[in-house]
């Protein structure tokens, strides 16, 4: 069985680094780029991309830094969704995550899977939502039959 590493640990020096530079940009600081002619400021969105990756290296994680069409295996959609690859295959197979398969092995952009995401963290949010309405509707009905009170919670 072959395995692959998807990143190392980053070292002491660079997370402090990554710490003190992510600190100055919560606190308004601003992000600049130096070239030989002068210093551009960078858009706010380039700088909360920068803020997500100078978070990452702060906790010791290496992030992943590639475009949105760029295609992972199942192995790294699993890693980048928390599940289990056998998860994530099924969940390919049913439909529910766009892939191609050149040869034998699946191929899933990076964008598809990011879509992915945002639709099953919506669908578990509404769940969630779903559920607490639920147990409210539960309390007020036990309170009403006087089988609850205030301590129980």
């Amino acid at each position: 069985m072959r395995t692959q590493k998807l990143g190392k640990i980053v070292p002491t020096p660079d997370r402090a680094a990554a710490r003190d530079a992510l600190a100055c940009l919560r606190n308004g600081g601003a992000l600049y780029v130096g070239a030989e002619c002068s210093n551009y400021a960078l858009p706010p969105r380039v700088v909360r991309e920068v803020e997500t990756l100078l978070a990452a290296y702060a906790e010791g994680k290496t992030p992943l830094v590639s475009t949105s069409d760029q295609e992972i295996g199942t192995q790294e959609a699993a890693a980048y969704l928390k599940l289990s690859r056998p998860t994530v295959v099924k969940m390919m197979d049913d439909g529910r995550i766009a892939f191609r398969k050149p040869g034998k092995h699946r191929r899933v952009r990076i964008a598809d899977l990011m879509a992915f995401e945002r639709s099953l963290r919506r669908d578990q949010d509404a769940a969630m939502d779903e559920l607490s309405a639920l147990g409210q509707d539960a309390i007020g009905h036990a309170r009403e039959i006087g089988s609850f009170d205030d301590e129980m919670m």
